[in-house]
């Protein structure tokens, strides 16, 4: 127990006790979270980029009217069925602009292959995705 103590006295002195706590607990910031399921995604791993998600997460399709219907996603089937006809033809994001307010990531994003504009907002509660508002194809600005 001693000897215990006194390396964690070490560390804690050094600044490494700090540096390795720091690391963990950054992993956990919305902004890391949804960059690196961005990353996931753009290397078109389907587990990866779910691994980001709560078990139980809602996602909404924002179209014309803020009356969205909100769906729970908890079946894991349906979530590697629809992650695997996500990646179908190789897409990728690209943030160009991001905006972080407490527990949510608003993300003004291009997407790829066909470069349309969309808007996502997630909620990361616990480091994982609880909520996800999406919009579909934003209009070009010239």
């Amino acid at each position: 127990m001693r000897c215990l103590l006194g390396i964690l006295l070490t560390l804690a002195a050094s600044g490494e006790w700090c540096a390795v706590h720091a690391q963990a607990a950054s992993d956990t910031l919305p902004k890391r979270v949804i960059s690196q399921a961005y990353d996931a995604f753009n290397r078109h791993d389907p587990v990866a980029f779910l691994s980001f998600f709560a078990p139980v997460w809602y996602h909404s399709v924002l179209g014309d009217t803020a009356a969205a219907p909100r769906r729970q996603v908890a079946d894991e089937n349906i979530r590697d069925f629809l992650a695997m006809k996500v990646f179908a033809t190789k897409p990728t994001i690209t943030v160009t602009h991001r905006m972080v307010v407490g527990p949510y990531v608003i993300d003004e994003q291009m997407r790829d292959p066909d470069r349309s504009r969309h808007l996502d907002i997630f909620e990361v509660r616990e480091g994982k995705i609880v909520q996800e508002w999406e919009s579909g194809p934003l209009p070009t600005t010239r």
